[in-house]
């Protein structure tokens, strides 16, 4: 698998000219992905990437879903994340990359650490309202005009502040989206249960595993980061708080209506270290399993 960890070899393998500054490059969606390879391999592209992708025509499907891409969107990734295409897919807007050197002494490095966004997969994009994509163009628009214009004199505070209000604006988006999404859609919890209902169908016998934020994410088309956030935006709880409560209430029924020994619980609902869902029990329980069954016995 070939690895860019330069900016100016990753554009040579795209069909692209030098990037305009040794650090960072943006390029207009419409002129640059003309050029670039019909397929590629898996490549890991070791740089942060922006893009802000619009004026598309009909739907778009990312992962299982589909969406209407009358609005312009947001997509993110991070230093190794490997990418791969079969067929290109042309679009207007702008791409913006980064080396990681460009923000190592700037506070954006923090920020960007706590931006889970960067982690989220090409299906958890950020759709945007007609007001949101119109101040982001404008951004993006005055990023790329810095750097076409002044290439490697380009003034890097300038474009870091720039960067900084664009980050700043996507959390916030975001946290729109969340609740948007939260309002017109089945709630995310009552899918998370389903799952869960779902994997714990049949107490006549044991379960493999408990079921897992990826495992969980994946069945519904998500990355584990999106969900997370989605359902904390949602409920206010984390995914693994979610499946923990189900889990743990499960185990409380099979307390208190069978003589199966605590061990036996622990195995039965897919745990592999009896002590541990032992402690986990009484941490969201409050009490432990003995406790529970000898309230039962009362």
């Amino acid at each position: 698998m070939k690895v860019f960890n330069n900016l100016a070899a990753y554009n040579k393998y795209l069909n692209l000219s030098n990037p305009l500054h040794p650090l960072m490059d943006s390029r207009v969606c419409k002129e640059a992905i003309p050029g670039f390879p019909k397929s590629s391999e898996e490549i890991q592209v070791n740089f942060f990437k922006i893009a802000l992708k619009k004026n598309f025509t009909g739907d778009i499907n990312y992962g299982k879903s589909q969406y209407n891409t009358q609005n312009g969107l947001m997509l993110f990734s991070e230093p190794g994340q490997v990418v791969s295409w079969d067929a290109l897919t042309y679009w207007d807007g702008y791409a913006f990359v980064f080396h990681p050197d460009l923000i190592k002494k700037h506070s954006i490095a923090r920020k960007v650490k706590l931006y889970k966004y960067f982690g989220y997969e090409v299906n958890d994009a950020l759709f945007m309202t007609p007001e949101e994509e119109e101040t982001i163009t404008w951004l993006f628009t005055k990023i790329h005009f810095e750097l076409l214009n002044r290439k490697s004199k380009a003034n890097e505070e300038v474009i870091l502040s720039l960067l900084n209000v664009i980050l700043t604006y996507s959390e916030l988006f975001y946290e729109r989206q969340f609740t948007d999404r939260a309002q017109q859609q089945v709630s995310i919890a009552s899918k998370i249960k389903t799952f869960l209902q779902h994997h714990y169908n049949d107490f006549s016998k044991p379960v493999k595993d408990v079921p897992s934020v990826s495992s969980i994410a994946n069945e519904l088309h998500l990355s584990p980061n999106y969900l997370t956030d989605l359902i904390r935006a949602e409920t206010g709880k984390s995914t693994i708080n979610i499946i923990h409560e189900y889990v743990t209430e499960q185990a409380e029924i099979l307390l208190l209506q069978t003589d199966m020994t605590v061990a036996d619980i622990a195995y039965h609902l897919g745990f592999q270290n009896a002590p541990y869902f032992s402690k986990l029990f009484k941490k969201i329980r409050g009490v432990s399993p003995g406790e529970i069954r000898n309230q039962g016995n009362v």
